[in-house]
């Protein structure tokens, strides 16, 4: 690091070798924050992305035991169709039987009324018309035994049907349930797969970007250490430093950034100040050919850390 008078250092911020190496950093510089911010929107995009990929991926799957659910339920009601069809065959059967002897109870029934009828036309002894009484009333209690059996047959008949008849329908709504469903599982399978495609074409730019921005940061670097052997001055990050010549306690900095917080003053790109050797950037003043004694900038270096940057007391 060269000693310097601040003459030649402010007559160094107006050479063409200057202005040229700092027109280069300030694009360097540039195109890494211009880098470094589309790398982090192109890393936020890829994580998204994948998530976006992965939940689709797992609602496809939910989606597909959905369908698969639907079958199921469509298998087991065809079962169930099935058997409530084969009961009611077999219902029909025993209702057209049990319609036989219902008939043949009601011929007897009628064969008994008749007979009886005849024993109270030609007034028939007692003995005679009672039996035929007797006769006629136990027919009639069978047939209405038997008829009544042929109707709840009937009736049992006409709950098969209807319950068969429900069950083929639900059979093919569960099947349609489970052709859309799987339709759409097949749909979210293609996004999650368009979706993963797009992830790995946006991991590949952000790598890419990764690259960008170490390429713009060795760029910087460069420039820095090139800084360093042209002009014969230490190198940070925010400033050059260059040894005063007239007082090895005290050196001079010109800053590479703009920055209205960060420091005891507000710093402007290319602005020349000066700090101690011992304190540096942490106490910044603008640089001046009289250099302060040593008291006096004690006394201002104080004052800055118990009155702040506008002179107001700070709280104890």
């Amino acid at each position: 690091m060269k000693q310097r008078r601040l003459a030649d250092v402010r007559s160094l911020l107006g050479t063409p070798e200057f202005t040229e190496w700092w027109g280069q950093l300030t694009s360097a510089r540039a195109a890494l924050r211009d880098a470094g911010a589309r790398y982090e929107e192109l890393l936020a995009q890829t994580t998204l992305m994948e998530f976006r990929a992965e939940l689709t991926q797992k609602n496809a799957i939910d989606t597909l035991y959905r369908a698969g659910e639907h079958e199921d339920t469509a298998a087991n009601m065809l079962f169930e169709a099935t058997d409530l069809e084969n009961k009611s065959f077999k219902g029909v059967g025993e209702f057209e039987e049990q319609r036989f002897r219902s008939s043949e109870a009601w011929y007897r029934l009628g064969a008994a009324e008749k007979k009886r009828d005849e024993a109270r036309d030609k007034k028939a002894p007692d003995t005679e018309l009672k039996a035929a009484e007797r006769a006629f009333t136990a027919a009639h209690e069978e047939y209405e035994r038997e008829n009544a059996r042929k109707l709840r047959l009937w009736d049992e008949v006409e709950r098969l049907w209807a319950r068969s008849a429900e069950v083929s329908l639900l059979v093919a709504e569960e099947r349609a349930l489970g052709k859309k469903v799987r339709k759409e599982a097949e749909g979210l399978f293609a996004l999650a797969e368009e979706r993963k495609k797009r992830a790995k074409e946006l991991k590949a730019e952000t790598e890419a970007c990764a690259s960008q921005v170490e390429g713009a940061k060795a760029k910087v670097s460069a420039l820095l250490s090139q800084a360093r052997e042209k002009f014969g001055c230490a190198t940070g990050t925010d400033f050059l430093y260059f040894r005063q010549k007239d007082d090895h306690r005290l050196a001079y900095c010109i800053a590479l950034v703009e920055d209205r917080e960060g420091y005891n003053v507000e710093v402007k790109p290319l602005g020349v100040y000066q700090v101690d050797r011992q304190r540096g950037v942490a106490f910044l003043e603008p640089a001046r050919a009289a250099a302060p004694s040593l008291e006096e900038g004690d006394r201002r270096f104080e004052d800055y850390f118990l009155k702040g940057r506008k002179g107001e007391v700070r709280a104890s």
